[in-house]
């Protein structure tokens, strides 16, 4: 049986038909172009920025400025969507801006893109185009608006072009990554591929990367890839973990003997298991050291601890395993044996 219906819809360029726990940000930002056509979203990356404009606005033109970098390169492609027939070659950027129509929308993408030396002429001639009586509607998008701020140097320019106008976007929480991804899920999976767990597990691995929900959404995907190709018709935890490419295990082998039996412990643990109660893990635990004869740490400190390096994460009152079961027993275990630790 096939897990993923519809694949494209877990691309990071699709909009879905509704964009969950943003709606204060929504309506701000529709309340900020419409009375002054211009408006400026900010936050760290995964934080839905570029959805949130997409989505609001469906009809703008979007310009990625990390790609479009000149403030001439800029306008070539708003003019390649708006007047597809025109032919900018050899025009300079003042030409172009005649030939821009009116009343059009605009979403600057990753706006502190703009090359240094255009970047302040470009936002000065943008902010102040109404002034000459040429209506053009605008949202820029940036990891951090005082940066921008900072980059752009000049009270004047940062007045006209953003001030009083930004929309911050706060990181997701965990219940709201739930919703997210369990909405995205029910939309892209076939029904009962997935589970609860599976989703919280999704979340709570996001939540431990730079990416966030653009990597709740990719652990999504590649886990349903992993599943199918696995011949399963349902995702299951080990999958999440592998489908999770931000993996990192340069810390084993400076951790001390104590902490890594605790890991291995909830690695044995943790093979066909989302979230595990303290006593599941302290059942595999104390086999360990029984079998090497090694006393018993504070089974909780040593979660803890797990829990700072980025190898665990607690959840009410259970503990998920962010990295792949199968490959830290097999690092761990290639540590016992090439260590005098054990």
């Amino acid at each position: 049986m096939a897990i993923l219906r519809s694949k494209g819809k877990l691309d990071i360029s699709y909009v879905p038909s509704k964009v969950l726990c943003r709606d204060r940000e929504i309506q701000t930002l529709k309340t900020l172009v419409e009375s002054g056509g211009k408006a400026l979203i900010s936050g760290e990356v995964g934080t839905g920025k570029t959805l949130l404009a997409r989505y609001t606005f469906k009809d703008a033109i979007l310009v990625n400025c990390f790609v479009n970098r000149s403030e001439h390169a800029i306008l070539e492609r708003i003019l390649s969507v708006s007047r597809p027939g025109f032919n900018p070659s050899g025009l300079p950027s003042r030409k172009l801006w005649d030939q821009i129509p009116d009343d059009i929308m605009i979403i600057l993408d990753e706006v502190e893109g703009i090359s240094i030396d255009d970047l302040n002429h470009f936002l000065y001639t943008l902010s102040r185009r109404s002034e000459s009586g040429r209506k053009l509607r605008y949202v820029a998008i940036t990891r951090d608006a005082n940066i921008l701020r900072q980059m752009i140097g000049d009270n004047a320019i940062w007045s006209t072009f953003a001030e009083k106008a930004v929309v911050h976007l706060r990181p997701y929480r965990h219940e709201e990554m739930v919703e997210i991804l369990r909405y995205r899920a029910e939309e892209a999976l076939y029904e009962g591929t997935f589970d609860d767990e599976i989703i919280s597990l999704i979340a709570d691995i996001s939540l431990n990367s730079e990416g966030h929900m653009r990597t709740g959404i990719d652990i999504l995907r590649n886990s349903a890839i992993l599943a199918e190709k696995e011949g399963r018709d349902i995702i299951e935890p080990e999958d999440v973990r592998s489908a999770n490419l931000d993996i990192w295990l340069g810390g084993l082998e400076r951790m001390d003997r104590d902490l890594l039996l605790v890991l291995l412990s909830m690695a044995r643990a943790s093979r066909k298991k989302a979230y595990l109660r303290m006593e599941e893990i302290e059942k595999i635990y104390e086999m360990e050291c029984e079998l090497r004869g090694i006393e018993r740490i504070d089974l909780l400190l040593g979660l803890s601890r797990l829990e700072e390096e980025g190898y665990v994460s607690k959840r009410g009152e259970k503990y998920a395993l962010l990295i792949p079961s199968k490959v830290l027993i097999e690092e761990i275990e290639g540590l016992i044996e090439r260590s005098d630790l054990f």
